[in-house]
C-alpha cells in the first residue's frame, strides 16, 4: 500500500509514539511522512536508511504558554488556516500519489475523501478546571464535531477499561460512538532491556519551545547537585547547543537503542507529564517525577491524577526542587503494570489501518 502518515509537531511525543507504527509500515509499504520542525528531524534520524519520503508539513502556530486559553483564542484563526492548508495539501498528495491510506497523529486537517483516513489521539475532549467540569460536555461536542465523518476510525493509544493512563481525556465519553473508537493500548517506542539500574536520575526534556528551554534552565542548578549518575536527554534532535554542566552526561537526542537502554536503566525519570512520556514511563515500569507545562491543562491533569493515586510524584514547574522531589518520586511505586493487557498495541493499530 501507499501510506500518507502525518505527525503533529507540538513537541516530540506524537513523533515518538508513531515510530512503532512507522517502523513496521516502512518495511512493507510505501510511506510518505508529513511532519515539521523537531518532530520531522527526529523522524528523519530514526527512519534513516528506510524507504520513506518526507514532506515538510504546514507549521502549526505555538499556542502553548502560561495563559493557554488566551493564547489559543488569539492564535486560533492561524491554527484554523494551517489546518485548512494541510487539508488541501493532503487531498492534492492523495490524488497525485494514489494514496491508499491516510493516518493522522493529531493533525486535525489531515484527512481525505479519496482514501480511508485514521486519526490517532488520546485527547478527545478539552479538560475544564474542576469548578467547570460540566463544560467538558461542550468541549467534547466541539472536538467530536471537528472530526465526525472524516475518519474511518479513531485509534486511541490506551486501554478501554478503568480509565487507563489517559483518564478523562479519552474515557467517559458521551458523543463518540463505540464503533468509531479502537482502544489499542499505550503506544511507546521504548523497548525494555534487561540492564542494571545504574542511572539514578534520567531527565527527559521535551515539548515545544520556549517551554523546553525554560524547563532546562529551571532544572540546571538542581541537576548539578543530584547524587549518583544523572543523564539528560535534551530533546534537540538534529541540533547542537552548549551544555553548561561538564560533569553531567547530556545528549541532544538519543536514538532508539540508547534510549531503550537509558529508560530501562533509570531509577527515576524526570520530565514533562506529556502523554507519550507517561506511556514510556509505564512501558519500563519506572518511578517518575512529572513537571507539567504551565497552563497545559492536559499535562497538569495527568500529573495530578497519577500523583493522587500515589503512583508517581508531580510538582509545578515554579516549585520544583530536584533535591527534594527526586527522593520523593523514588518512594512511589511507579506505573508498573498500569494500562497493560499483554497485547501488542502497534499490531492492533496496524490491523485497523491496513484492513
Amino acid at each position: 500500500m501507499r501510506i500518507f502518515y502525518a505527525v503533529c509537531g507540538w513537541g516530540l511525543g506524537h513523533a515518538t509514539r508513531s515510530l512503532p507504527l512507522l517502523r513496521r509500515l516502512v518495511s512493507e509499504h510505501e510511506v510518505i511522512v508529513y511532519a515539521e520542525g523537531a518532530a520531522l528531524a527526529l523522524l528523519r534520524a530514526e527512519l534513516s536508511g528506510a524507504a520513506v519520503r518526507f514532506v515538510e508539513a504546514v507549521p502549526y502556530p505555538n499556542i502553548f504558554g502560561r495563559a493557554l486559553a488566551l493564547r489559543f483564542f488569539a492564535r486560533g484563526p492561524a491554527l484554523i488556516r494551517a489546518m485548512r492548508a494541510e487539508h488541501a495539501e493532503t487531498e492534492s498528495l492523495v490524488a497525485a500519489e494514489r494514496i491508499d491510506r491516510v493516518v493522522s497523529d493529531s493533525r486535525w486537517g489531515v484527512s481525505s475523501r479519496r482514501a480511508p483516513s485514521f486519526f490517532i489521539s488520546h485527547h478527545l475532549k478539552q479538560l475544564a478546571p474542576p469548578p467547570l467540569e460540566a463544560a467538558e460536555r461542550l468541549t467534547e461536542a466541539v472536538t467530536w464535531r471537528a472530526i465526525r465523518g472524516r475518519f474511518r476510525r479513531i485509534i486511541v493509544p490506551d486501554v478501554a477499561t478503568d480509565g487507563g493512563l489517559s483518564g478523562r481525556l479519552a474515557h467517559g465519553l458521551r458523543f463518540y460512538a463505540p464503533e468509531d473508537l479502537r482502544y489499542v493500548g499505550p503506544l511507546s517506542d521504548v523497548t525494555p532491556r534487561q540492564v542494571a539500574r545504574n542511572v539514578d536520575t534520567l531527565v527527559v526534556l521535551s515539548g515545544p519551545e520556549p517551554s523546553r528551554s525554560r524547563l532546562e534552565r529551571r532544572l540546571l542548578p538542581g541537576i548539578a547537585r543530584l547524587p549518583g549518575r544523572t543523564v539528560v536527554l535534551r530533546g534537540l534532535p538534529g541540533r547542537e547547543a552548549p551544555w553548561p554542566l561538564p560533569d553531567v552526561e547530556a545528549r541532544p537526542h538519543a536514538r532508539k537503542p540508547e534510549r531503550d537502554a537509558l529508560f530501562s536503566a533509570a531509577r527515576v525519570i524526570v520530565g514533562r507529564s506529556g502523554y507519550t512520556t507517561v506511556m514510556d514511563v509505564a512501558r519500563v515500569a519506572a518511578r517518575a517525577l512529572f513537571i507539567p507545562m504551565p497552563g497545559q491543562t492536559e499535562q497538569e491533569y495527568l500529573a495530578a491524577r497519577l500523583a493522587r493515586r500515589g503512583l508517581t510524584h508531580g510538582v509545578a514547574e515554579r516549585r520544583v526542587d530536584l533535591a527534594r522531589d527526586v527522593p520523593i518520586a523514588a518512594t512511589r511505586p511507579g506505573l508498573t503494570g498500569l494500562a497493560s493487557d499483554g497485547g501488542d498495541p502497534a499490531a492492533r493499530a496496524l490491523d485497523e489501518i491496513l484492513a
